[in-house]
């Protein structure tokens, strides 16, 4: 996994991030400015120029701070888990489901989806690579029942997060997410059934 090596945040960069995930959501990153980051957190613009370096910087740490939170409830959650079906609900309960209904009160859920420029989705494909590696690490005991079905657990790690991803697009509501993330369930364990 690519991890980007990062120094722990302060108190002020993690008021900021936080800032700037409400102001994302309500206006999108497009319409979104410093001025409103900086008002929301309670700092000066200064010192989000001197925290961050700019708007580009902005958007990346809160896509990274986003993905931060979910995957440690996920890992949290694991720990608790005996099943591949227990993990993936727990995958789905702090990942999937959390970000459909994070999008469903945007201001431009387009905007945030996409990741806005070309910063924003650098870091969504960085986001989706760590998706990717919590989801092989929960179906790596099951590579050998994969292998029967011509599946390798990076194939379906890839193709599982691909598809979790495109669902912020395909389910019309929470009802209709809930049904698509149970197909998906159930293929993802038929795969690995020996």
């Amino acid at each position: 996994m690519n991890e980007i090596t990062t120094k722990p945040l302060s108190e002020t960069e993690e008021k900021t991030i936080a800032a700037a995930i409400r102001c994302f959501v309500r206006f999108g990153a497009r319409k979104t400015s410093m001025n409103d980051i900086a008002a929301e957190a309670g700092v000066s613009r200064q010192t989000l120029y001197d925290l961050f370096g700019g708007k580009d910087e902005m958007i990346r740490a809160s896509i990274r701070s986003i993905t931060d939170q979910n995957l440690a409830l996920v890992g949290q959650r694991l720990a608790e888990c005996a099943t591949l079906s227990e993990k993936l609900d727990a995958y789905f309960e702090e990942t999937v489901i959390k970000s459909f209904e994070m999008l469903q009160n945007a201001g431009d859920a387009e905007d945030l989806i996409t990741g806005h420029n070309a910063a924003g989705k650098d870091e969504i494909a960085r986001s989706h690579d760590r998706h990717e590696a919590l989801i092989a690490e929960i179906l790596e005991p099951y590579a050998d029942a994969m292998e029967q079905h011509g599946l390798s657990v990076p194939e379906q790690a890839h193709f599982f997060v691909t598809v979790v991803m495109g669902l912020k697009y395909g389910a019309r509501d929470r009802s209709d997410l809930e049904s698509l993330i149970a197909v998906l369930k159930t293929n993802c364990l038929l795969s690995v059934e020996h």
